[in-house]
């Protein structure tokens, strides 16, 4: 069975860590609340601007409740780069399975889905 999640970036997530980056001192001085709030939202902003993509939800078993979550995310808030992706076995670059080294197993991994 596979198992499909939503990966990329809200506004909520760039503020959430943005507030975790930014120093509340800077240079040896307290920064204002104002002026703190203002370099969270620079930073936010930043990481909008930014090309890193995060798991947003936790897993769902099939695509259409990730096209749904999609939906839905796109109402609430402001969003970029939202995929899919299904957890599968890695490839290389001949297309055949990664192995795991020690155990001969394959590697999984989230690879991007696309609709058949």
């Amino acid at each position: 069975m596979s198992t499909f999640a939503v990966f990329g970036m809200t506004r909520g997530y760039a503020i959430s860590s943005a507030r975790r980056q930014v120093p509340t001192r800077i240079r040896g001085e307290d920064l204002t609340p104002e002026e703190w709030e203002a370099a969270v939202n620079i930073r936010a902003d930043a990481i909008m601007n930014g090309s890193r993509i995060i798991q947003l939800c936790k897993p769902f078993d099939a695509p259409q409740f990730a096209h749904e979550f999609i939906r839905l995310m796109r109402e609430q808030e402001e969003c970029r780069d939202l995929c899919i992706r299904a957890r599968a076995p890695k490839k290389d670059a001949t297309g055949q399975p990664l192995k795991n080294k020690k155990t001969g197993a394959p590697v999984i991994g989230w690879q991007d889905w696309k609709a058949a």
